[in-house]
């Protein structure tokens, strides 16, 4: 029996992809059986935590790295070590900061909230949060006017939360940042190309752990040795209270060596499969018609259920009616107000397929 549904939980089919809300990722058995061994031992966390952020960075492409709880932690260590550099009285000092620069630099339309508010994350080291643009477009001159002798660092997101159209890229807010001396913060959470970033000339770079990486709840922050060591150095202030324990540390490593290693090309042939045969499937329902989207950045081809003027439902009573039975069917629903629901295969499996296809034939019929 599914141990969720051991205590009352419907079961769930994840056609909304590796989200947070839903766990993120399903754990490869391999990791898992080495997370076990792992739990049942003891190590020196003082030397565990920063012997896996070398091998974690390295893997992703940098110098060094730092284990975190999850990426919204990161933001915070990455924030506090800006904030700190090595300065153990000023780790200890956080959130009052009394010191200059304090401020971090964000374009508004990167003001998200990915299940918690990014200003607060920042806010939660004492650290001012300064706004820049609009939500329709960042220029140049916003960045350049909005430096100063406050300015401690310049954050940049990169996610489907995000305003894609109109913002300042990375390759020009990095620019601008280093010819001012500041740091360039990116959290890339769910980005796939760990190399990318690693190589985008960002000083810190933050990626989930537990989305495309596979891991257990975690994060990983990159960059150079000292700003690695910096971050690490937050454990003996604010994160603390996000510590991570070392299955999680040990079983971000494993999952990362596996990601290393992966055959994308192939990888993304079976994601492409999945979404063919779901569309498929949902070709005779009338009332819908489909077809295959693929991310904007990422090589994710998703089925989009597109509801049609004559169809008794709206987007939203259709998702609804879809989580409400068991098993409970979870989609990606940022194009719910345009009728459109994606069906994100990254975490499907084959026999799932004719399940959904065919709870959508009876909701409808």
């Amino acid at each position: 029996m599914n141990p969720y549904e051991k205590i009352g939980l419907p079961k769930i089919i994840n056609g909304a992809g590796k989200m947070t809300y839903l766990g993120s990722s399903a754990i490869e058995p391999d990791v898992i059986e080495k997370i076990g061994m792992v739990a049942q031992g003891y190590v020196d966390m003082e030397l565990l935590k920063p012997k896996i952020g070398k091998l974690a960075g390295r893997l992703a492409g940098a110098e060094a790295g730092c284990v975190t709880a999850c990426s919204a932690a990161g933001i915070v260590i990455s924030v506090a070590s800006v904030l700190t550099g090595g300065d153990i009285y000023k780790v200890e000092m956080l959130p009052d900061v009394n010191w200059m620069p304090n401020e971090i630099i964000i374009q508004k339309g990167h003001m998200v909230n990915f299940g918690a508010n990014i200003a607060q994350a920042i806010r939660l080291t004492g650290a001012a949060v300064k706004e820049i643009g609009m939500v329709t477009g960042t220029k140049e001159y916003h960045l350049l006017g909005a430096i100063n002798e406050r300015t401690a660092a310049i954050m940049y997101v990169v996610s489907h939360h995000a305003v894609s159209n109109g913002m300042l890229s990375l390759e020009q807010v990095i620019k601008i940042a280093h010819e001012h001396n500041l740091p360039v913060i990116v959290d890339a959470a769910a980005e796939t190309d760990l190399s990318y970033y690693a190589g985008s000339g960002a000083d810190y770079v933050i990626f989930s752990g537990h989305k495309a990486i596979g891991g257990p709840t975690s994060g990983l922050i990159i960059g150079s040795e000292e700003r690695m060591h910096n971050c690490q150095i937050q454990d003996k202030g604010i994160a603390r209270m996000m510590k991570v324990g070392k299955e999680n540390i040990m079983g971000l490593y494993f999952a990362l060596e596996q990601y290393s290693k992966r055959n994308e090309e192939k990888q993304v042939a079976e994601f492409e499969k999945i979404a063919e045969e779901l569309q498929r499937l949902l070709a005779d329902i009338k009332g819908v018609t489909t077809k295959i989207k693929w991310d904007a950045t990422r090589p994710i081809p998703r089925v989009q259920l597109i509801l049609g003027k004559n169809c008794k439902l709206t987007g939203k009573q259709m998702i609804s009616e879809l989580e409400g039975g068991n098993p409970s069917i979870r989609t990606r629903n940022h194009l719910v107000d345009e009728g459109i629901i994606q069906f994100d295969p990254r975490e499907l499996k084959a026999d799932e397929l004719p399940v959904i296809a065919k709870r959508i034939f009876d909701i409808l019929a």
